[in-house]
C-alpha cells in the first residue's frame, strides 16, 4: 500500500491473497516527490503545531513518550509532495502518533529532498519524542527497470541509497531497502514456487536490491537494513535471494548467484490474507511467520498490515483492528516480531484518520486503548 493506489483485486489466502499482491499495495504509483514549497513546511514546523506535539508529548502514556521500542508502529507519508501529509506539519503528525502510543513511523522517500525532509523532522519536533522514523526507498520512483540488467541496477539502487542515506546517517537505526519490488515478477502461482518467478527480470531485481543495502552500508554500516516482498506467499522470492538462487522455470532454479544478507526481514499482511500464521491458497495453511523465523534467524518486522480498504465496514475494520493487535501481541517473542506497522495513520480507505486528517475511524480508539492497555 505505501507506494500503491489501493483497491486492486486479489485472492484472497495470504497478504492480499494466495496470488496477487496486498490489496493495498500493487506498488504501481510512484512516491510523489516533494516540492519547494512541501520541503520547506517540513523543514521548520509551525509554532502552533510544535505547540501541539508539546501537549501531545506531555499527555501521551509513559510507554509511548518515554520508550524507545518499536513494536508499535504505523505507516504514513510524512515526505509526499500532496495531500494531507503536504499540508500537516510534522509536528502535528508526531501529536497523532502519541496520542496513539506507537513508537515508530514508517514513511516512504525516493530522493535526497525527501530524505531531508525526514531528517528535518528527525532533528525538529521527533527528537526526543520517543517516535523513531523507519525511512523506505521506492526505486520505482527512481526510474529503476526491471528488465534492466542487474549491474544498471544495481548502480540505480546504489546511488538511490547513498542520496537517501546521507541526510539521514545519524539520526535513524533502520532503513527498510525497498517496498513491494517483486510484484511484477510473478509468472505463476502464488509466489511460494521458484517456479513462480520470471527469469529474465530476477537479475534485476537482485541487482537494485543488493545496491541498496550497499549504499546504505557505504554510508553508515551501523544502519540495519530490512527487505520486503509485497506478493502475500512470496517468502520463496526472500529464500532465493538469501540462499543466491535464480529462477529458471523449474522447481529447483539455479544456484551460484549473488546472495543477499539483511538484518531484519518485513512482511506484508491485510485482512484480505487470511491468518498469517496459516495461510495460502486450498487450504494450505502455511506459518508464514514460522517460516520467514526458519529461513532467516533475524527479527522480523510486519512493516504494513491492515484491513480490506472500501471492502470493510468502519465497524469490521475496527473489529479487525483488534483482533490483529491481539494476535500480534500475544505472538510476538514467539517468531521474534520486533515491529507491526499499520497501513495507515491517514488514509481514505485503510486509515485510522480519514483523508480529512481530522475525522477518526472507529479503529482510531481501538489502536489507542489496546496499545495504552497493552504496552510492548
Amino acid at each position: 500500500m505505501m507506494l500503491a493506489s489501493a483497491g486492486s483485486a486479489v485472492l484472497a489466502g495470504c497478504g492480499g491473497g494466495g496470488g496477487g499482491a496486498q490489496v493495498p499495495g500493487s506498488a504501481t504509483k510512484a512516491t510523489p516527490t516533494p516540492d519547494a514549497g512541501t520541503q520547506a513546511a517540513t523543514g521548520t514546523a509551525s509554532t502552533s503545531a510544535n505547540s501541539a506535539a508539546q501537549s501531545a508529548t506531555q499527555s501521551a502514556s509513559a510507554s509511548a513518550s518515554a520508550s524507545d521500542g518499536l513494536f508499535y508502529g504505523i505507516n504514513g507519508h510524512m515526505a509526499w509532495g500532496e495531500g494531507i501529509y503536504k499540508t500537516m506539519p510534522p509536528a502535528d503528525q508526531l501529536a497523532i502518533l502519541l496520542d496513539l502510543g506507537v513508537t515508530s513511523y514508517r514513511c516512504d522517500i525516493a530522493d535526497g529532498g525527501m530524505a531531508t525532509t525526514l531528517a528535518n523532522a528527525l532533528k525538529g519536533p521527533f527528537a526526543n519524542s520517543g517516535v523513531s522514523i523507519l525511512p523506505v526507498f521506492n526505486p520505482l520512483s527512481a526510474h529503476w527497470d526491471p528488465h534492466s540488467s542487474e549491474a544498471d541496477a544495481y548502480s540505480l539502487g546504489y546511488d538511490l541509497a547513498v542520496r537517501c542515506t546521507r541526510p539521514l546517517k545519524g539520526l535513524v537505526k533502520y532503513i527498510e531497502c525497498g517496498n513491494e519490488l517483486d510484484v511484477d515478477l510473478k509468472i505463476a502461482g502464488d509466489g511460494s514456487s521458484t517456479a513462480d518467478w520470471d527469469p529474465a527480470s530476477w537479475p534485476s531485481f537482485r541487482g537494485v536490491l543488493r545496491g541498496m543495502i550497499d549504499g546504505v552500508r557505504a554510508i553508515d554500516p551501523t544502519i540495519q537494513c530490512g527487505v520486503n516482498v509485497g506478493i502475500p506467499m512470496a517468502y520463496r522470492a526472500l529464500q532465493m535471494l538469501w540462499n543466491g538462487i535464480a529462477p529458471d522455470g523449474t522447481a529447483q532454479g539455479v544456484s551460484g548467484a549473488a546472495s543477499l544478507r539483511w538484518d531484519f526481514t518485513t512482511y506484508h499482511w491485510y485482512k484480505s490474507s487470511g491468518d498469517i500464521q496459516c495461510g495460502g491458497r486450498n487450504n494450505a495453511c502455511v506459518d508464514v511467520l514460522q517460516v520467514l523465523k526458519d529461513s532467516f534467524n533475524v527479527p522480523i518486522w510486519l512493516t504494513e498490515w491492515g484491513w480490506s480498504g472500501a471492502n470493510d465496514t468502519p465497524q469490521s475494520a475496527a473489529a479487525y483492528t483488534a483482533k490483529a493487535l491481539a494476535q500480534y501481541r500475544a505472538i510476538k517473542d514467539r517468531y521474534n516480531i520486533q515491529s507491526i506497522m499499520m497501513y495507515a495513520v491517514i488514509d481514505a480507505d485503510y486509515g485510522l484518520i480519514q483523508a480529512d486528517g481530522v475525522t477518526k475511524n472507529p479503529a482510531y480508539a481501538v489502536f489507542k486503548n489496546f496499545v495504552a492497555a497493552n504496552p510492548a
